[in-house]
């Protein structure tokens, strides 16, 4: 059905102003996450700070330049001189250069005696200056570590002799657990993340679960990357949609103005002509001539009236096939507009959620902070910060497996979530970390709380391969005083954590 026997001549209008509308917020939902994104560079940016004197100069004015947003066009030059600033910092700092490789060698010759030879090789010549800088020299030791690999099997004397015994493989797998822990994992990679995290518990060779562990990542970022590109083309596609109608309504509304001007300059000329057919009758002195005239004028005017009938009819079907074609795209952005939503929503949800327990994560953690320490400083009203900790997490882990580990991380949560207010703000903040944002609560009465969570969750146990598992917590609380900032705030609950743990667990402590 046409726009224009519909009862609402106006459902085009309201809809394309609505459309207006929710484009409205889904740009101001990409300049959140713009602001997101400026606050993550920054604070990478501040925790690099002191690594090298040299670049501290250059991460102060990529964080100046981030305070404008991502479209400040000083931003490229300083990230420049910061690419520049790493290209030549092995070249920059040729003092350091005789002391570090001193010190690798050293290190290799210790921990690879059945190829120290050749290592003695690579360090003639580096004192040669043969290597440009540190990175050629990396990958002459790589590339001869890979070719005696290549070369001897896994079980023969030389490769034993590189040391690999020596390496603490716990160790490096309970740094992959974290890793893949504090890592968010896309729904589609949560199967495969699962299974590596069991590779880590059971006795899977180090190279292998290395390289699987790489492997994953890299699937992840570029899947990252692949949806991020979805979404930009997506968008670009709906501006050039939105730029398409606003020509099409703009050449609808001059196609009205000029019918408008016509039927004025049509009104203007019988106008015209009628009052000089009243002129020549009261002039007139004879009848025939009389008749001739007005004849003559009704025949030019009954030709304009039906040439510009004639026209207008032309310029309705125009207007009216503009019309559909209007309603037509509307339609269809609709669809695309609540396909963008929902995508936008799943993406919301996997960037501000914890994708094992679904609470919150440190991101959400970090804006929730700031909504809540503005209202803090505004209306003066307590706030506390609780920080938990599950006790004997690791033992958990080693002794009944990854997955007891993950459901009692997905119990937890859910406890916590269950038993607070809410006005109250619960994340995981990483590994067996979570937080609480306790707003109009102060320090003891936070602790009141925290004892209620905690009693509850020491009743609580779960089964796992037939073998009950009991549960305990600890917790770190503290109310933000004057002068307060997250850090500060954080440090202070950390530090009650760490007594409550030390005191022996399963309680809560204030600082």
């Amino acid at each position: 059905m046409s726009l224009l026997s519909n009862k609402n001549p106006d459902k085009w209008k309201n809809k394309y102003l609505d459309l207006l509308d929710e484009n409205e917020v889904i740009e101001k939902h990409h300049q959140n996450k713009e602001d997101l994104l400026c606050k993550t560079i920054i604070r990478l940016t501040l925790a690099t700070r002191g690594f090298n004197k040299d670049l501290d100069p250059y991460l102060l004015g990529i964080r100046n330049q981030l305070k404008k947003g991502l479209n400040s066009e000083q931003l490229k030059s300083e990230l420049d001189k910061f690419s520049n600033a790493l290209m030549t910092l092995d070249d920059t700092d040729p003092e350091n250069s005789p002391l570090d490789a001193n010190l690798l060698f050293n290190f290799l010759f210790h921990h690879f005696p059945a190829i120290k030879n050749d290592f003695q090789q690579i360090e003639k010549k580096f004192e040669k200056n043969e290597y440009r800088n540190s990175q050629y020299l990396f990958i002459a030791i790589d590339d001869l570590i890979d070719s005696i690999q290549q070369i001897e099997p896994l079980d023969s004397p030389a490769v034993k002799g590189l040391g690999i015994d020596g390496i603490d493989s716990n160790l490096i797998n309970a740094q992959l657990q974290h890793l893949l822990e504090d890592t968010e994992i896309p729904a589609k990679f949560e199967f495969q993340a699962q299974q590596l995290k069991e590779k880590l518990d059971g006795n899977t060779p180090l190279a292998a679960v290395l390289e699987e562990t790489v492997s994953l990542l890299f699937q992840i970022k570029i899947h990252l990357q692949s949806e991020q590109q979805e979404m930009a083309e997506f968008l670009a596609q709906l501006t050039d949609q939105l730029t398409e109608l606003g020509i099409q309504a703009s050449g609808t509304h001059t196609a009205s103005v000029s019918s408008s001007k016509k039927r004025n300059l049509l009104d203007q000329s019988v106008s015209s002509q009628m009052f000089e057919l009243q002129a020549s009758s009261k002039n007139a002195k004879q009848l025939e001539p009389l008749k001739k005239l007005i004849h003559t004028r009704l025949a030019d005017i009954a030709l304009q009236i039906q040439e510009h009938q004639s026209h207008e009819q032309f310029e309705r079907n125009k207007i009216h096939q503009e019309l559909e074609y209007l309603t037509s795209k509307i339609t269809t952005m609709e669809h695309e507009t609540r396909h963008l939503n929902d995508k936008l929503m799943d993406a919301h949800q996997q960037a501000f959620h914890d994708p094992l327990t679904k609470l919150p994560n440190r991101l959400a953690y970090d804006e929730r902070l700031d909504t809540e320490l503005a209202r803090w400083k505004r209306y003066q009203a307590p706030l506390s910060l609780l920080i938990w900790d599950i006790d004997f997490f690791k033992q958990i882990n080693d002794k009944f497996g990854h997955k007891a580990g993950d459901k009692t991380l997905i119990l937890i949560a859910k406890l916590l979530y269950q038993h607070c207010r809410d006005t109250d703000f619960v994340s995981r903040f990483g590994g067996e970390e979570f937080t609480m944002l306790l707003s109009n609560t102060d320090a003891q009465e936070a602790l009141l709380t925290a004892n209620k969570l905690r009693q509850i969750i020491e009743k609580t146990a779960f089964n796992s391969s037939g073998k009950k598992i009991s549960i305990t917590i600890s917790c770190g609380i503290t109310q933000f005083i004057e002068d307060d900032n997250g850090e500060s705030a954080f440090k202070r609950a950390d530090e009650a954590l760490y007594k409550a743990k030390k005191n022996g667990r399963n309680q809560c402590l204030i600082n």
